[in-house]
């Protein structure tokens, strides 16, 4: 029996009726929301018009090269190489591209977009984003949150050792400096990042050398963040590296307005230390922190009277109980692991084979044990010698016959505020 033939649809012919049709899927996931969000900041505009002049044969234009990869860091964090198959997954209009420029788009393109890019004015492409978003969106600028971290590189980086000029820019050094990811052994870039109290909005971003140091960066990160704002009395907040004499100096006597951390380096620090051993320090709650469920999370004490740094600046001391509570963990977990090493010390220098055959290889040994546990002021260690003799002929069974040493270890438990 033959099957029922389908019935033809409005406005089609008898060929396209016999045509085999073929489906295409194709992936959306957040593109739409991007597309608002990117729409609202011009972003594809202001990479127009900061970019180097286009060439006219080029089938995929810088901007849209870029923000593909933009969208795709957002999305995939595929690498570079795969950015083109990931385009090729999504709906192509939705990446600002057409199906002839969507076979075009590979590693090779983007590399020349990012190189373009490499020679645009990104400061001032940044400083415009900026604004734009802070208008936009209507970000408050009353507090600015700044922070650095280490971009870390895995490999030689030879040409990149040093600092030169590339094409007319200062191309960074990959190089050694103090990696906060604890990676002393691999090169690296920093990274300083600034971002609003409000919402936590990126204003302000740039990269230094490697070796650069977070003390040197805040006052040209403050300069730039006085241009964006157009005000000088916002409230600047970093970590304690911003709390140098020629830091608070420098910001002060400009009209800004900073607050940062103490270092433990200073000598307040010690003084105050010293008074809350002496219980010379009275503690007044300020405010008590609950969780979802009503408990209680974190409770917030103020030291009275504040006091001032060495360079007349106001100085206030808080505790919080969270933290007291997380550093006494932290504390007898580095004494557990320092006491723990002791131990398995002990029987090493009782081997007949120790290569600790002197007190002061011994003293040594503990020493970086302490140190590296960040437990030398908590933990005392006495070393005892034992002389051990032997009669001619015979052999010691356990040890040659050497001073031996023999190790006792107390520790106390800090005093908390």
């Amino acid at each position: 029996m033959d099957e029922p033939r389908r019935p033809r649809l409005p406005g089609e012919t008898a060929r396209a009726r016999g045509r085999k049709r073929a489906l295409n899927s194709r992936r959306i996931a957040a593109l739409p929301i991007l597309e608002h969000f990117l729409g609202r900041l011009h972003l594809r505009e202001f990479l127009r018009d900061h970019l180097p002049h286009e060439d006219g044969r080029t089938r995929v234009p810088t901007a849209t090269a870029l923000l593909v990869l933009l969208r795709n860091l957002l999305i995939s964090r595929e690498p570079l190489y795969g950015v083109g198959e990931w385009a090729a997954r999504h709906e192509p209009e939705l990446l600002g591209l057409s199906d002839a420029q969507l076979t075009a788009l590979n590693d090779d393109r983007i590399g020349r977009a990012l190189d373009r890019l490499f020679d645009a004015d990104i400061p001032t492409l940044a400083l415009k984003v900026a604004a734009r978003a802070v208008r936009e969106f209507d970000v408050s600028l009353d507090q600015l949150h700044n922070d650095s971290t280490t971009v870390t590189f895995h490999g030689g980086y030879e040409s990149a050792e040093r600092e030169r000029t590339l094409r007319g820019r200062l191309r960074l050094a990959v190089t050694w400096g103090h990696n906060k990811d604890h990676r002393p052994d691999l090169k690296q870039l920093l990274y300083i990042l600034t971002v609003t109290g409000d919402g936590a909005v990126p204003v302000q971003f740039r990269v230094e050398s490697g070796n650069a140091t977070d003390d040197r960066s805040h006052q040209g990160t403050w300069e730039l963040l006085c241009q964006l704002t157009g005000r000088r009395d916002f409230l600047y907040i970093a970590d304690c590296k911003l709390a140098t004499t020629e830091n608070m100096a420098y910001l002060h006597q400009r009209g800004g307005r900073f607050l940062s951390v103490l270092p433990r380096t200073r000598s307040e620090d010690a003084a105050f230390r010293a008074a809350v051993l002496r219980e010379e320090v009275s503690w007044r709650r300020i405010h008590d922190k609950y969780g979802d469920e009503g408990q209680l999370v974190d409770r917030f004490s103020l030291c009275e009277p504040a006091g001032q740094t060495a360079e007349g600046y106001r100085l206030i001391w808080y505790h919080s109980k969270r933290k007291g509570e997380l550093d006494a963990e932290a504390r007898l977990t580095r004494l557990e692991k320092a006491l723990k090493g002791l131990d398995e010390l002990r029987p090493k220098l009782a081997s007949p084979r120790t290569r600790y055959r002197s007190r002061a290889k011994v003293a040594e040994a503990v020493e970086a044990m302490l140190r590296d546990c960040e437990v030398t002021e908590w933990i005392s260690v006495q070393i005892e010698e034992q002389v051990t003799e032997k009669s001619n002929g015979a052999i010691h069974p356990f040890r040659p016959a050497r001073m031996g040493e023999k190790l006792s270890s107390t520790y106390a438990r800090p005093a908390t505020c």
